[in-house]
């Protein structure tokens, strides 16, 4: 048997094994390709338009204080955008015109997104059977690394020439038949779409093997960070000065905008205190995005300072990890990488598709073909 065999018996094997998980996962993932917009659009329309002139920074955060003296005020560039009320991990939802609040806020397009999110990583499985979920799925993804790998030696014809070329490049106007268009159809999506496919993949082996993420900060000379529990991850907040000297919250916040040109965000503690410093966390990307987030602080006369970079304060293996967390959904890239990642789903979804009916002509299409051939000999021979 020749190694070309070897490739396709072993390629086959692994499609017709793995196909039904990779076809969930990448119509999950084709799902997911926009989800922080389509969020972002669904608590737009919750909160409703925004008819009047917007509350300013020092109303609003007063209204947020009142819900907890932990709450933190995120704030959108876009108009169109509610703010964002953080108490922990809870997010409730100001109206920016009116200041009413929404509370535990969670539009169906979240929900939604959630259900797809928990079955495209575990089959949506609860408890100790998610384990179970990751595993299958992890174990699928390995063999879907595999099949783009083989199906690249696999892609290339037997003789380098344009005419054997050209029908694994590119669609054909007509097929004469249903096993001419998968064919075609397989090896176009494999070629087109080989790269997003692999490092969706490859990037997803991080998150479901603790081997894959010691190599990446293995690749780097460290060790993987332990895991904090507890906390809610809100600054902690200093206890109120006694007078209030300094300028406007609104103020404080003007200042920030102009300090950074295209924010997207601006996050900052509700109760804030006017003879203090205040801190600002500012987000100059799509909140996927590390390298443009920024750590600043206005003092209460108004000037601004401390322009930190939390990313900048990483380990070489730290930014790594982060990078691939988002690099996977393609966020980290903006807009097209997500449109890229979500083209690469799509393919997974054809690939599976093409390769299965493929399968079937070959391996389950001739076992019925021999029993009707016996059968009528039998009856011939009566």
């Amino acid at each position: 048997m020749s190694i070309r065999s070897v490739f396709f018996w072993a390629h086959l094997t692994a499609g017709v094994v793995a196909g039904l998980v990779i076809l969930m996962m990448s119509a999950t993932g084709v799902l997911l390709t926009y989800e922080r917009q389509m969020i972002a659009s669904a608590e737009a329309e919750l909160v409703g338009p925004n008819a009047g002139a917007r509350l300013s920074i020092d109303e609003m955060a007063a209204i947020a204080a009142g819900e907890s003296d932990r709450a933190q005020l995120r704030i959108a560039a876009a108009e169109d955008q509610p703010v964002r009320v953080f108490v922990g991990r809870t997010k409730h939802l100001m109206h920016p015109g009116t200041g009413a609040l929404i509370l535990n806020a969670e539009t169906g397009t979240e929900a939604f997104m959630d259900t797809v999110t928990r079955i495209h990583r575990w089959f949506a499985m609860t408890g100790d059977d998610r384990a179970t979920g990751r595993a299958i799925t992890g174990a699928a993804n390995l063999l879907f690394i595999f099949l783009a790998l083989s199906g690249t030696y696999l892609w290339l014809p037997p003789v380098m020439r344009w005419s054997a070329s050209k029908t694994r490049l590119l669609f054909r106007r007509t097929y004469a038949t249903g096993h001419a268009r998968d064919y075609n159809w397989h090896h176009v999506f494999s070629v087109w779409m080989l790269l997003p496919i692999l490092v969706m993949a490859t990037t997803a082996t991080v998150f479901n093997y603790r081997w894959a993420n010691e190599l990446l900060y293995a690749a780097y000379g460290e060790e993987p960070p332990q895991r904090r529990r507890g906390g809610s991850g809100s600054p902690e907040v200093t206890s109120a000065p006694t007078t209030n000297t300094g300028i406007s919250l609104q103020a404080r916040f003007e200042r920030v905008a102009a300090a950074y040109p295209g924010w997207q965000t601006v996050t900052l503690p509700a109760n804030a205190h006017l003879a203090a410093p205040t801190s600002f966390d500012v987000d100059m990307g799509n909140g996927a995005q590390a390298h443009k987030r920024f750590e600043t602080t206005v003092q209460p006369d108004g000037r601004v300072t401390d322009h930190n970079r939390p990313f900048d304060a990483r380990t070489p293996g730290g930014k790594a990890r982060i990078t691939v967390r988002f690099l996977h959904t393609g966020e980290v890239l903006g807009w097209l990488g997500q449109t890229l990642a979500g083209l690469g789903s799509l393919a997974g979804i054809f690939l599976v598709w093409t390769g299965l009916a493929l399968s079937y002509r070959r391996l389950i299409r001739p076992l019925f073909t021999r029993k009707n051939e016996k059968a009528e000999a039998g009856s011939e021979a009566s």
